[in-house]
């Protein structure tokens, strides 16, 4: 899977490795973790976390943020696409409660990145992008995720066919899967307890409003043109039932 280091937030927090498992621990509300990864890219692509193999995410009851920004061994960007082929999950974790899936995880790829068709993915909330975050007093203030992407990029963000991601933090409607790349390709199954932003852009803010489940979106700067959005997928969740909207936004 290659190194990590938590950057922010790392206060009482942990990275583990057991067998074909990588557990990231966080006690904090938020935290970043910049990792480089290992392994020779195969046609520019690194198996980022190959089949067989798991990353888990832990973190306490009350929900939790993390964003795991890939990067080279000095933090720069990197230009290959990673791939995720194996299983991915975050958990909510308390003493005596048993563990719950839940936590807001959110990666992040200048090169590209590709969920495999092997792949399976199980947390609160999603966010995959080729656009770094701008963290500024924080991660999301006033709920608001600030994507700012390298000119004139055409990285992609990819859902192979047959790929899993599942987003359910427990509240009905009060999750997210947000896709945020000058290219979005979602060939596989989402399925969202919440709404589903896929976003082709540069740059764009995405509001997301916890009393309603809806997103605001404004793209500033847009993508080069082309096919920037393809949707061959399902994009689905379960019927809505409370006042949370579910919502699936195209934004090109």
């Amino acid at each position: 899977v290659g190194t990590g280091v938590i950057t922010t937030g790392g206060v009482g927090g942990s990275i583990t490795d057991s067998a074909n498992k990588t557990t990231v621990t966080i006690t904090t509300n938020e935290a970043i973790v910049n990792w480089t990864p290992s392994g020779t890219p195969t046609d520019g692509v690194i198996d980022f976390l190959p089949v067989g193999n798991t990353l888990e995410f832990r973190g306490g009851l009350g929900g939790y943020t993390v964003l795991k920004r890939v990067v080279s061994g000095t933090g720069a960007s990197i230009s290959e696409t990673i791939a995720l082929s194996g299983t991915a999950q975050s958990l909510r974790t308390a003493a005596g409660v048993p563990d719950a899936q839940g936590g807001n995880i959110w990666f992040y790829n200048a090169g590209g990145i590709l969920i495999n068709s092997s792949a399976a993915i199980n947390v609160g909330s999603l966010v995959l992008t080729t656009n770094d975050i701008d963290t500024t007093g924080g991660l999301a203030p006033g709920g608001t995720i600030r994507f700012r992407g390298a000119p004139n990029s055409n990285a992609t963000v990819t859902v192979a066919n047959n790929a899993f991601i599942g987003a359910d933090n427990g509240v009905a409607g009060g999750s997210y899967v947000a896709l945020v790349a000058p290219r979005v390709v979602q060939n596989g199954i989402v399925n969202v307890n919440g709404s589903a932003a896929y976003v082709a852009a540069e740059v764009a803010d995405i509001t997301i409003n916890a009393a309603n489940g809806l997103f605001d979106i404004n793209v500033t700067t847009g993508a080069n043109g082309g096919n920037v959005i393809t949707h061959g997928g399902v994009t689905t969740g379960p019927e809505q039932t409370g006042a949370l909207a579910h919502r699936v936004y195209m934004v090109a």
